[in-house]
Order: C-alpha cells, then sequence, then structure tokens
C-alpha cells in the first residue's frame, strides 16, 4: 500500500505481517504504557514494522535509506506522524480475528 507523504514523498506499507513481528509490537506498546518516556519507541517498532520501502528525506534534504537502522528517528516528524496513522489501522485491521467460518452443509 504506498502513502503519498508531502512534497514528493512516498512510503510503502505491507498490509500483513509476521506473528513475531506482531508479537514485538505488542511487546513495545506494552512497555511504553507502563513507562510514558519511552512511548515514542513503540511508535518506532510499529512504524519500522510496516514501511516496507520509501522515498523520505531528512530535513535538511537528505535521502534517508529505510534499511538504516535509525531510519525512522532521522525522518521529519510530520511524515512519521503520518505513516504512525497509517500504520497504526493497518495493525489494528491485522490483529481482528477473523469471523468464524460457517459450519458446512454438507451433511
Amino acid at each position: 500500500m504506498r502513502v503519498e507523504l508531502r512534497d514528493g514523498q512516498w512510503a510503502d506499507l505491507r498490509e500483513r505481517i509476521t506473528h513475531g513481528t506482531d508479537k514485538a509490537i505488542k511487546n513495545a506498546r506494552t512497555v511504553s504504557l507502563r513507562d510514558n518516556s519511552i512511548a515514542f519507541d513503540w511508535t518506532t517498532v510499529l512504524v519500522r514494522a510496516f514501511v516496507r520501502d520509501w522515498n523520505v528525506q531528512d530535513p535538511d534534504g537528505v535521502a534517508i535509506p529505510i534499511a538504516d537502522a535509525d531510519a525512522i528517528d532521522r525522518a521529519p516528524d510530520d511524515i512519521i506522524d503520518t505513516l504512525l496513522t497509517t500504520a497504526a489501522e493497518l495493525w489494528t485491521g491485522a490483529t481482528v480475528p477473523n469471523a468464524p467460518t460457517p459450519p458446512s452443509s454438507d451433511g
């Protein structure tokens, strides 16, 4: 899923994540709820989990490779806020269980 960002920047987000990634997000969220001083760590984990690729520049106009370990931290705050909103929606949707399948009437 492509998210168009300001100034022609963009990000491609995953629409599904692995169980291990989901556990890491949940762990980071649980820790951040206990300690507000690290709430932004959860944001970083969530955005990092869903961003597959991007064309984002730091505040000085230098391209930030998504493969860099500190890519999320180096990105402009408004860009991360936009990505966080979308990633949170995707995560919430991904963690909602499917409706049960009705029983077969094949008898």
